[in-house]
């Protein structure tokens, strides 16, 4: 039998190494995740629970300017940190409709509010469930769109580059804004 390395297309070791990077870097995106929205704070710290859809947004827009600020970071970082969460999942399950995807995003978002509220370690609000299912609703439309667009191993590729240019960012809020992984 020869030996299969030597028989073996570079295209198909391209191939591998990129969905070692995407499992990789997905992997490292999972925990980021679970750091930031589990473990960034201290236990007992903050306790509170919104079931009324929207209430928390219309709090922050008609709060004064300095609540505003945070709203908008709070809005924007509650859709962008799920966005890869779609992208990921529509990526590596492909043969499943884009709602089922948004569904896991959507339960693993009640998961992280209830844990939230159990362990005290931040606020548990329908609005971050809303938020963050958008956030993985556009992931999966990306994908979904790249898809259409090109063929399965240029998505592939692109997935990897985006997942080898996600290294650094994570690593920049880590460092930078003091998440302490």
């Amino acid at each position: 039998m020869p030996d299969q390395s030597l028989t073996e297309s570079p295209r198909s070791t391209r191939a591998r190494l990129e969905s070692v990077i995407v499992w990789v870097v997905f992997g490292l995106y999972l925990v980021f995740l679970l750091k930031l929205l589990l473990f960034s704070r201290v236990p007992g710290s903050e306790r509170s629970v919104n079931l009324i859809p929207f209430a928390s947004i219309a709090d922050y827009l008609g709060g004064p300017a300095s609540v505003r600020r945070f709203a908008f970071a709070n809005v924007a970082g509650n859709i962008l940190v799920f966005v890869p969460l779609g992208a990921y999942l529509a990526f590596l399950r492909r043969r499943v409709r884009i709602w089922s995807n948004v569904l896991i995003v959507a339960g693993a978002s009640v998961a992280v509010e209830i844990l939230q509220g159990v362990l005290a370690v931040g606020a548990s609000d329908i609005d971050d469930v809303i938020l963050n299912s958008l956030g993985g609703l556009l992931g999966v439309l990306a994908v979904v769109a790249l898809r259409r667009k090109a063929r399965p191993d240029r998505v592939r590729t692109v997935i990897a580059v985006a997942s080898v240019v996600a290294v650094p960012v994570l690593l920049f809020l880590t460092v930078v804004v003091r998440l302490r992984i």
